[in-house]
């Protein structure tokens, strides 16, 4: 239960260090971003951005840096940390 805990806090982790070093998402480090973020479709411009701009492998603008950083992955890291298995 713990483990499944801080595997995905790493994987989340991971994400955070690639995206704070501009760096492109790939594979499933990509599929787990585009998870917490969306596909794109979600009818919100902001969230649609970050979407399109994280499955093109484009940098991010400061602010949308952070709603992924600062909110979303942190969201994510804390719903699986307290998520019942």
């Amino acid at each position: 239960m713990a483990n499944e805990s801080r595997s995905m806090s790493a994987r989340l982790g991971h994400v955070k260090r690639r995206l704070s070093r501009d760096e492109p998402l790939t594979g499933d480090l990509l599929e787990l971003a585009l998870d917490v973020v969306g596909d794109g479709n979600s009818g919100n411009a902001q969230i649609d951005e970050i979407a399109n701009k994280l499955m093109s492998g484009q940098k991010l603008g400061a602010y949308e840096l952070h709603l992924m950083v600062d909110v979303f992955l942190l969201h994510a890291r804390l719903a699986s940390a307290t998520t019942p298995r």
